[in-house]
């Protein structure tokens, strides 16, 4: 239990610093996919976002999958059952497992062993997709590898709704700019008359 309170505090430490606003939210779960690695011991951790226009999962975030990539149905494989059941899912078999889909290995040409998987559940209960961590290097993922990923899943949602919040808020404040410099120019004609 203290190693694995550890083992959190220390990836909290770790991803905090990266969640600025202002932060480029590409890099900011890139580098924070490097470090759910490292901590959870696998071979490979992603993110996949819930495209609305397409109702599909798409790869957002992997160190070794370009943005957009690979997208499945909601329907489709293990993310695609945490996503539509709100719950994560440790799976240490895969192949034996029949949410698994085999096409996205095929794709990729990568053969997952095993998957601990979270969905990301934002402030107003909405789930954005899921994060996964694949092929632990030692055995097989556990409870407390769940728990660790379930707190990454927690932080990379904030992460995730502050740089929607802050691209809107950017938005917004070049629009009421551009409005004011509109009145003032007007204000200023006005005058000139």
């Amino acid at each position: 239990m203290k190693e694995s309170l550890s083992r959190a505090y220390r990836l909290a430490n770790e991803l905090a610093p990266l969640f600025e606003l202002g932060s480029k939210i590409e890099t900011m779960l890139s580098v924070s996919m490097y470090y759910l690695n490292q901590y959870m011991g696998s071979e490979r951790s992603s993110i996949f976002l819930f495209q609305h226009w397409n109702q599909q999962l798409t790869i957002f975030s992997s160190l070794d999958l370009k943005k957009y990539e690979i997208s499945i149905p909601t329907s489709s494989g293990i993310a695609g059952w945490v996503f539509v059941k709100r719950k994560p899912a440790i799976v240490n078999d895969c192949y034996q497992d029949s949410r698994f889909c085999k096409e996205v290995d095929e794709m990729t040409g990568f053969q997952t062993r095993n998957i601990v998987c979270a969905p990301l559940i934002d402030y107003k209960d909405n789930c954005l997709g899921t994060i996964q961590s694949l092929n632990k290097n030692t055995g097989d993922f556990t409870d407390d590898d769940l728990e660790l990923l379930n707190l990454a899943a927690k932080m990379v949602t904030t992460a995730i709704n502050n740089s929607r919040r802050y691209d809107e808020l950017l938005v917004t404040n070049d629009a009421r700019k551009n409005f004011i410099q509109k009145i003032s120019n007007n204000f200023e004609h006005i005058l000139d008359q």
